[in-house]
């Protein structure tokens, strides 16, 4: 086996020293401080608007988000051309989970006044225990993916079809597949 010098290891250190901070610069300057400028414009302009002309202009935020989410898609497409870094699918979906998770918050906390508030914190809290079952299966295994979203659609359905009969439709239909999925994984998952 080959020795390597203390002159050779220093000078293989201080390539890989260069090499770094090559690509931080690079970073630096093609990734990020756009997409922070964007958005933070977004939202000084969106409370601005809601500053001058009151809560109803809340309306008009899909004015504001929806090119932002245009303009950042092609910020991204523009700048992965100029640096190629692997695309990590599973941060991506992790992002687009919590994003699709934390939009319903606001619709399950505030179901009107027909369904309890106690209906209304259990089901946000067992969303959120889904949402814990989708990450799982975006990190390690579809199975996970699979029964958090299953079993959230199944929440929101009861709670905003079925909100009279709500406790007894989260027994069977939301405890029982879990429950029924952990006897599928058990024994017949291959």
């Amino acid at each position: 086996m080959d020795s390597i010098s203390p002159d050779d290891a220093h000078h293989a250190l201080r390539t890989i020293a260069e090499s770094r901070e090559a690509m931080r610069r690079a970073v630096r300057a093609h990734r990020g401080h756009l997409h922070l400028w964007l958005w933070g414009a977004i939202w000084i302009a969106m409370a601005l608007t809601v500053h001058i002309f009151g809560e109803r202009a809340t309306r008009s935020f899909p004015l504001f988000v929806l090119p932002g989410i245009v303009t950042s898609t092609a910020i991204g497409i523009y700048q992965s051309r100029q640096i190629r870094a692997p695309f990590d699918k599973r941060f991506m979906g992790a992002l687009a989970c919590l994003l699709a998770f934390g939009t319903l918050w606001p619709f399950v906390l505030g179901v009107g006044d027909t369904t309890s508030a106690d209906i209304r914190i259990f089901a946000f809290i067992a969303l959120l225990v889904m949402q814990l079952y989708v990450l799982a299966g975006i990190w390690f295994d579809n199975y996970l993916l699979v029964i958090g979203l299953t079993v959230s659609a199944l929440i929101l359905t009861g709670l905003f079809a079925f909100p009279g009969i709500f406790w007894l439709w989260f027994a069977i239909c939301c405890g029982g597949p879990v429950v029924l999925s952990g006897f599928i994984v058990r024994f017949w998952w291959r």
